[in-house]
């Protein structure tokens, strides 16, 4: 009994120590008290952020991007771009893809230096052969780690979902799903308050503090007389049978039209979508 209270007891100390190392963890990312070096790219072509080559977005919608994106650049340590097009004549994901790398490329965009950290969202107004019109985000540097495919995914998918009607507030949310992502400090697609890790554990100790004592319970309830008749001994033969379980696994291929399986090419990661 002592040594089953023993393992409660360090099993529920060492949870508590993980979520609570968690908690802190995330704490410290969301107070904003991850170091961030200063930007020492000085190579970069422009100053610019946003380039709206398909006159999508008003003049006061222009600036309040660039205020963002400022803003956020400082908070992950990586640039970010917002390329907007007009151009049939890069309108197939393939074309865009590279469109959008060489343009990263050329003006030299990167945190730390030419094709270093950051993003580049671009997104063509002008329809393909399918009528869609594609976008495309470009991962540099620490981001191409940071960002992976899913989180492009996410990012393309809730940009996509209102950028017909509303491409401001689109445009907005994607630049901040793409710093939070290269940041950190989301998990799972939720943001996580530093309380939950506290109450994850203490739910947690309490389910195996709860295990050990029930099987604590549970033993020694048998005994020598426990399967003896009173009149005799009487032993039934049981037979188990197992049968052999065979699952079949199947790829699910992505949708080949969405261009998300194309991926980045040279020291660029990505990913694109459509709306």
């Amino acid at each position: 009994m002592k040594s089953t209270y023993r393992k409660i007891i360090i099993g529920m100390v060492v949870i508590g120590l993980v979520f609570g190392i968690l908690g802190f963890a995330i704490k410290t990312v969301r107070n904003g008290k991850i170091h961030i070096s200063e930007r020492t790219n000085t190579e970069c072509l422009t100053e610019e952020r946003v380039f709206d080559e398909a006159d999508i977005l008003t003049d006061e919608e222009e600036e309040g991007l660039r205020q963002l994106i400022a803003e956020k650049e400082k908070e992950c340590g990586g640039d970010i771009v917002l390329l907007l097009l007009n151009d049939p004549s890069v309108a197939e994901m393939a074309d865009l893809r590279d469109y959008t790398q060489d343009f990263y490329d050329n003006n030299k965009f990167g945190w730390n230096a030419p094709a270093g950290n950051g993003v580049i969202y671009a997104d063509n107004w002008a329809e393909d052969s399918n009528g869609h019109k594609n976008c495309w985000l470009c991962t540099a540097g620490k981001a191409k780690e940071s960002v992976s495919s899913d989180d492009i995914d996410d990012i393309i998918d809730k940009t996509c979902e209102d950028v017909n009607d509303d491409p401001y507030h689109s445009y907005r949310l994607m630049i901040n799903l793409v710093a939070q992502e290269m940041r950190g400090g989301k998990i799972f697609h939720f943001n996580i308050s530093s309380l939950w890790p506290f109450l994850i554990a203490l739910a947690a100790a309490g389910i195996f503090a709860g295990v050990n004592i029930g099987q604590n319970k549970g033993t020694d309830t048998t005994d020598n007389s426990t399967y003896v008749k009173k009149n005799g001994l009487s032993v039934n033969r049981k037979e188990d049978q197992y049968l052999r379980s065979h699952v079949t696994r199947r790829k699910i291929e992505k949708d080949s039209d969405s261009g998300s399986d194309l991926g980045g090419t040279g020291d660029f990661g990505g990913g694109g979508g459509y709306h």
